[in-house]
């Protein structure tokens, strides 16, 4: 489960509030940069920012303290509150920001989030849908849509979108523990990367997320209160051991690594694939003996032709693959690898590693 400490900010300062209330405000820190900072040292590999001025006003208003804070780590940054342009999009990647996330905008104009994903691309784009007794909140939870969550969600997912992260707003800064089930319940009905938002206050609240099969969970004045020790709950539910745990899988099939037909080298070839969309990611090689440990550890493993060596995608940039399936292709010589990816499968930070075209020909 991939976690994302939280800081955001009013008036260039970290602050929470509770149940999206402006006037129910604490103040954290007024150098919000040194939060995100500590963040990282916790080992933190996401950062969750919201300018609540900027979702409030419609357009951008804390750049500064956001410039400050992404240029003070190295991990990626993703950003919510007052986008609703493509114009505000670039401005926001701009800064170094790594991924937008669209609110008010995706309920009002869904066809925006379409056009926002073919221009900047399926990884910078992400959806906040932020409910209140069951119906989507916009422009700053100020105001209540006639629209559900899941068939919000639903619609997004056919605009392209992958990653949404949903806030139950009766949750949230009041440390009264997530809403799992909804969660779940969009998680299930949807098949994308849904990010639970709202009432972490324990790790009891993170293994409950968790359990349910959930992308990842938004963690804010639980730290700042230090009911949750980041750095624990790193270590709990984003080290190697924790993604080899969650990604066993049982494993059935009537075919054997004997029935591959393998290079002088004793490699096959894998395409892998994601298995939401079907995009291709990436080609890579295997041994027998990255191909068993795939099997027993659920993450995609591969043998690397240059360093002679395996290697798990992954395991340094955090950019996991979970193994969804493995399938043989009619002659036995190329394995089509269908995956749950995490962050880019490129090392250029491109989602996938196929992203320059060749040749191009309407037909």
């Amino acid at each position: 489960m991939r976690l994302y400490p939280a800081i955001d900010i009013k008036d260039g300062k970290c602050v929470r509030l509770k149940k999206g209330l402006f006037n129910e405000v604490t103040v954290y820190s007024d150098k919000p940069y040194t939060i995100a900072k500590e963040f990282e040292k916790a080992g933190a590999k996401f950062i969750h920012v919201v300018d609540l001025d900027g979702a409030l006003k419609g357009y951008r208003v804390n750049a500064k303290a956001i410039k400050e804070i992404v240029d003070s780590v190295s991990i990626p940054v993703e950003l919510g509150g007052g986008v609703r342009s493509l114009e505000n999009i670039k401005e926001v990647l701009d800064l170094g920001v790594y991924r937008v996330i669209i609110g008010t905008k995706a309920v009002e104009n869904p066809e925006f989030i379409r056009e926002a994903i073919k221009e900047f691309g399926p990884d910078r784009i992400v959806v906040g849908v932020d409910a209140k007794d069951g119906l989507v909140a916009i422009e700053g939870w100020e105001k209540l849509s006639d629209q559900t969550a899941l068939s919000l969600c639903l619609s997004m997912k056919e605009m392209g979108v992958e990653n949404i992260v949903y806030t139950d707003i009766s949750k949230d800064g009041m440390l009264v523990g997530p809403n799992v089930e909804q969660t779940k319940l969009l998680s299930d009905k949807t098949g994308i990367n849904i990010i639970a938002s709202g009432g972490m206050s324990c790790m009891e609240d993170l293994e409950n997320v968790s359990n349910a099969g959930i992308h990842g969970a938004i963690i804010g004045k639980a730290i700042y209160e230090k009911r949750i020790d980041l750095a624990e709950a790193v270590a709990k539910y984003e080290s190697f051991d924790a993604f080899s745990k969650e990604s066993k899988k049982e494993v059935i099939s009537n075919l054997n690594w004997s029935d591959c037909k393998l290079d002088d080298k004793g490699l096959i070839p894998v395409v892998v694939q994601d298995y939401i969309n079907n995009e291709v990611l990436m080609l890579a090689y295997m041994n027998e003996e990255a191909f068993n440990k795939t099997l027993e550890t659920g993450l995609m493993t591969y043998y690397s032709r240059s360093r002679d060596e395996l290697w798990t995608k992954g395991l340094t940039s955090g950019h996991l693959q979970y193994v969804s399936s493995l399938d043989i292709d009619c002659d036995c010589d190329t394995i089509l690898a269908k995956v749950r990816q995490v962050g880019a499968a490129c090392h250029t930070g491109n989602k996938s590693c196929f992203y320059r075209n060749f040749f191009i020909r309407n037909i």
